[in-house]
């Protein structure tokens, strides 16, 4: 027979169960009931922000339903691609609401979902909201501003947007419909990429500041600077080639560069593509946008860098960025199919912008220090 204080504490378990439970179930209802909430059935009755994000996609959708291959190329669409926007209290909150999904009738199960209206916006078809995509909406939860969400077999971007921060405050390169266009290209486009894949990666380590690497670095740059706005394609191919003839000699000298022509694939083309959606619709994007949403030249961030040495890490990567984008440039004017040419065989020729601008104006070879010191004189 069970003793009175054997009874009383498995009453008392019982007791802290029951609490146990209700707890749960409680703080579910809470999360499902207080938290997740979802968004009017139709676009007039959206909120403010809601309103203004898709305002945003349109236009971005619009360029690209009218003219794809003025930003990346015909077969490229991303106003058909999926995308989910995922609204939150901040871009890095924890806490969110619903999630629009957007494009994705055709690769997941969408009937459970509520379905946006966007009356005259064929563009806007195909948007559904949801408080739950069950387990693949589980990190959502972490304090994240993106990720990658797999629905049926495709992946696509998910990204977190907030009231106030559609903008991207003080830095215009991180506003949400510019971010997740960059980000989705980089999923929708670049799976089959492995530039940055190989056991060299895509970043310069102990990058080399002594004076002849930089003198280089400053005409290397001065060139760059030189090729912002020109068209005339024997303008752009004579300062192309001495840009490749500087850099052929710092690659030369410093082989571990070379990963530069990884980051400006990747992450340069992905630039390239805001800069052209900034081009057709009047954007903030421009060269080297800063915080402030001015552009600058290559020569003065150049300059800027060598100011503080803690600086200097911004010469391992981040620049390359801004360097691919500007390569993407003159290579629309001297040889405009490098953009099949950079997707891997049998599509492309799987050539970095660096070797595109090689394969249309020729090898530098090995430039003799008469030769630079030419090319320097040019650009002084």
């Amino acid at each position: 027979m069970m003793s009175k204080r054997e009874h009383g504490a498995r009453r008392a378990w019982r007791i802290v169960a029951i609490a146990a439970i209700l707890a749960i179930v409680g703080g579910a209802g809470y999360v499902w009931f207080g938290i997740k909430s979802l968004p009017p059935a139709s676009a007039e009755e959206l909120d403010a922000t809601d309103r203004e994000l898709f305002a945003e996609l349109t236009e971005q959708y619009r360029a690209f339903a009218e003219r794809p291959a003025d930003l990346w190329t015909a077969d490229y669409r991303y106003d058909t691609e999926p995308l989910i926007l995922i609204r939150a209290d901040s871009t890095r909150s924890s806490l969110w609401h619903y999630a629009y999904v957007i494009n994705a009738s055709n690769i997941t199960d969408v009937s459970g979902m509520q379905k946006i209206d966007f009356p005259g916006n064929p563009l806007l078809s195909d948007v559904y909201a949801t408080k739950t995509l069950g387990t693949a909406s589980l990190e959502y939860w972490q304090p994240l501003a993106f990720t990658t969400t797999t629905l049926g077999d495709t992946p696509v971007l998910a990204m977190k947007y907030a009231p106030g921060e559609l903008d991207g405050g003080d830095d215009k390169t991180q506003a949400v419909s510019t971010f997740a266009l960059h980000e989705a290209f980089h999923i929708n486009a670049q799976q089959a990429w492995d530039y940055d894949r190989g056991p060299e990666g895509d970043r310069i380590f102990d990058f080399p500041t002594d004076d002849a690497q930089m003198s280089l670095l400053r005409t290397e740059f001065r060139i760059l600077d030189a090729l912002t706005g020109q068209t005339d394609p024997s303008i752009v191919a004579s300062r192309a080639r001495d840009l490749l003839a500087i850099r052929a000699a710092r690659y030369e000298r410093w082989p571990a560069l070379r990963v530069q022509d990884n980051t400006e694939a990747i992450e340069g083309t992905a630039v390239y593509l805001q800069r052209r959606m900034s081009d057709l619709t009047g954007g903030p994007i421009g060269i080297l946008t800063n915080k402030a949403g001015a552009s600058s030249t290559f020569t003065d961030v150049l300059a800027w860098v060598e100011e503080d040495p803690s600086r200097r890490e911004l010469l391992e990567r981040s620049l390359y960025y801004e360097t691919g984008a500007q390569l993407g440039y003159a290579l629309d004017v001297v040889a405009p199919d490098w953009k099949k040419q950079i997707e891997p065989p049998p599509a492309g020729e799987r050539r970095t912008p660096h070797a595109s601008l090689i394969a249309a104006l020729g090898d530098p070879g090995s430039p003799t220090q008469a030769q630079i010191a030419d090319i320097q004189a040019r650009y002084p």
